[in-house]
């Protein structure tokens, strides 16, 4: 497994360190400004990503985001991503992938505070103006809470993987050492494993025993009764922040970038498989 990570990491660097290089000379500004492949106006997503907390409308944001990866940077979750060179949404525009790591909708949202041109908007600085998408249920009969089935260390090991502040050793064992010199940043990330961990052995919610929506996940997100077992079940409050989709072992669940409640299950009475 160790080894595995390694390849990907370096992968990963040798695309980026591509991708930089392609940047050398033009400077941030001058990429916003240029023509050809570097100019956001002309270089629609093929598929829709999610964005930042606080993303305006796509088409403005591409407009809008000078590629700068402050908001990156300032992340204490590392869900924020940049668009590499081989991407098809704006190269260099910030995104999540919340397969890999969601949004945990930090107190103030430093990305939105980071944002130098308002590509995410500054108004969004609390929760309730704050709406990325919408949770939706793709692999409803893969849910395992609908057959009580017990989450393992190894469904829970592809956030280890995906946890870049962490040893690999501490990758590999499946378990965090505290350290009084860890900065807070790492603090909170193997806060956020050990929760992960502590549901090892238990019926799986992890949907919603993880949902940050604060100050009542319950409002975003809760397990309901269905056919002997129990279901995930999408609410009005839920922001589409990605973490249920990153803590769900067997892919029940995506988000709809910019998509609101109305549009999903308001026209779908009585269905969570939108």
């Amino acid at each position: 497994m160790e080894e595995k990570v390694d390849k990907h990491t370096a992968k990963e660097a040798q695309k980026r360190r591509h991708f930089m290089k392609q940047m050398t000379g033009l400077g941030v500004l001058g990429i916003a400004a240029a023509g050809g492949i570097w100019a956001a106006k002309d270089f629609k997503p093929e598929k829709g990503r999610l964005r930042p907390p606080g993303a305006v409308p796509e088409a403005q944001y591409l407009s809008m985001c000078i590629k700068c990866g402050q908001c990156l940077q300032v992340c204490p979750y590392d869900s924020i991503k940049l668009e590499d060179i081989d991407g098809k949404a704006g190269v260099g525009t910030a995104y999540i992938a919340p397969l890999e790591r969601g949004c945990y909708l930090c107190e103030a949202f430093p990305c939105v505070l980071a944002c130098p041109t308002g590509a995410l908007d500054h108004e969004a600085n609390v929760i309730e103006k704050v709406h990325m998408g919408m949770a939706i249920v793709v692999n409803g009969s893969a849910c395992l809470a609908l057959t009580n089935e017990k989450v393992t260390a190894e469904m829970v090991g592809r956030m280890y993987d995906h946890t870049k502040v962490i040893s690999n050793q501490e990758r590999k064992n499946r378990k965090v050492e505290r350290l009084a010199t860890d900065p807070e940043k790492v603090i909170l990330q193997k806060e956020l494993l050990e929760k992960v961990s502590e549901q090892e052995g238990k019926s799986c919610s992890l949907c919603a025993d993880l949902c940050p929506f604060t100050p009542d996940p319950s409002k975003a997100i809760g397990m309901v009764s269905r056919e002997g077992g129990l279901f995930p079940e999408i609410r009005e409050a839920c922001v589409g922040c990605g973490v249920c989709v990153e803590v769900c072992p067997t892919k029940v669940l995506q988000i709809l970038p910019y998509a609101t409640y109305a549009e999903v299950y308001e026209k779908n009475k009585g269905s969570q498989d939108a």
